[in-house]
């Protein structure tokens, strides 16, 4: 049975590699090889293993027979709310995992008193675009950015009200 439940320290190593698995299926062709080889692996790991979350932020992790298999983490101390990382296990996408992450998520933003948020997404990441069209998701018009020194382009996504993240 999956349980959708705040991340303590213990996670942060899953929460890390689940990432660096998912960039590894979900970026490839749209970073550098050599990126998503070692460097990848360091720069997640050094973000996530032995983080502090900042009460303003929420990090929700999907966990299912005691595994961790996916993860949204939110900056709270932004305004609106800051969608920064949202991700799932490769061999449980499609299980409805990251809606639920999703729909958590709102609810503890409208609990902390926001009303929106928004996030960014990589514009050849096809499967992610359609999910967050889905799940309501207003886009922009595409942005240039570097995601770790990488040039990608991406969408702002905005969810100008929860109500639609809470249906």
């Amino acid at each position: 049975m999956m349980l959708i439940r705040h991340a303590v320290q213990a996670d942060l190593p899953a929460v890390a590699a689940i990432q660096v698995t998912s960039w590894r299926v979900a970026y490839k062709g749209l970073l550098s090889d050599d990126y998503l080889g070692a460097p990848v692996e360091r720069d997640l790991k050094a973000k996530w293993v032995g983080a502090d979350i900042p009460r303003d932020n929420i990090c929700l992790v999907a966990e299912d027979g005691g595994i961790v298999v996916g993860f949204i983490y939110v900056l709270g101390d932004k305004s609106p709310a800051y969608i920064d990382n949202l991700h799932v296990d490769p061999t449980r996408k499609r299980s409805g995992i990251g809606a639920a992450l999703m729909r958590e998520a709102a609810r503890a933003l409208r609990d902390r008193g926001h009303d929106s948020t928004y996030l960014t997404v990589i514009t050849d990441n096809q499967q992610a675009v359609s999910f967050y069209r889905k799940m309501g998701g207003e886009f922009g018009a595409a942005q240039d950015e570097l995601l770790y020194g990488e040039p990608v382009q991406s969408y702002p996504v905005h969810w100008h009200t929860l109500d639609a993240l809470l249906s």
